[in-house]
């Protein structure tokens, strides 16, 4: 039996989301990847919203065939940085690193998730890994797959955004009730959209282990320069 889990970044760490045996959800914040809610989980598959894979130039299909899907939405994938600038001690180095590799500087939105890139490649070299499979996934993309491939235009972060999400997330685990998710945890710690990312990410996990997510690149060179959705 799989045992699967969405993870999405928050201020506090981590938030988690699994799905239990009569169906409902189980919502876990964690400070770090190396978390023993993690480790002593048996998880057969992770879904988890941040890049696995990097590459020299920075350039990754992946993220190109992501914007064309999300047309108006597109401004939700960022571009993540070059190998060597993630290795960057300050923003500026990393911005002429990234500039030099790339073309383009780092945003601010991606320099913000460097220590977040950073621990996911530590936790994926780490010999825990062996065991659960790690996917890489766009909450953008899920919802956009979870409203019949159209996409989202209202953002996530207005309350008609939250509204169609919280929406779409009921008609497939209809026993979820977001306020009562939201007393559970701080908003210092934890936004809205973290919360309905998080379970978008499950929701696509969920569809890989039964073979029917989809992904982008249509052929990508490695598995891990995939995201699904």
């Amino acid at each position: 039996m799989s045992t699967v889990i969405g993870i999405d970044g928050c201020r506090a760490g981590w938030i988690t989301t699994k799905i239990l045996d009569d169906k409902s959800l189980s919502f876990h914040v964690i400070k770090n990847l190396n978390d023993c809610y993690i480790k002593d989980s048996n998880l057969t598959h992770i879904g988890i919203d941040i890049p696995l894979e990097l590459s020299r130039t920075g350039k990754r299909p992946a993220e190109v065939e992501a914007r064309l899907l999300l047309k108006k939405r597109s401004c939700t994938i960022f571009s993540p940085p070059t190998i060597n600038a993630l290795r960057c001690a300050s923003y500026i180095h990393a911005c002429e690193i990234n500039c030099k590799e790339s073309g383009k500087r780092i945003s601010k939105q991606s320099w913000n998730l460097f220590p977040k890139i950073k621990e996911t490649q530590r936790f994926l070299k780490n010999e825990f890994i062996i065991k659960p499979s790690v996917y890489e996934i766009h909450p953008e993309l899920s919802f956009m797959a979870m409203n019949g491939m159209k996409v989202i235009e209202a953002s996530k972060k207005s309350d008609l955004g939250k509204k169609i999400r919280i929406k779409l997330i009921q008609n497939f685990f209809p026993s979820f009730r977001f306020e009562l998710v939201r007393k559970r945890f701080k908003r210092n710690d934890v936004l809205d959209d973290d919360i309905l990312d998080s379970i978008s990410v499950l929701w696509s996990t969920l569809r890989i282990v039964d073979n029917i997510a989809q992904f982008v690149p249509k052929n990508p060179k490695k598995t891990n320069m995939r995201i699904y959705f």
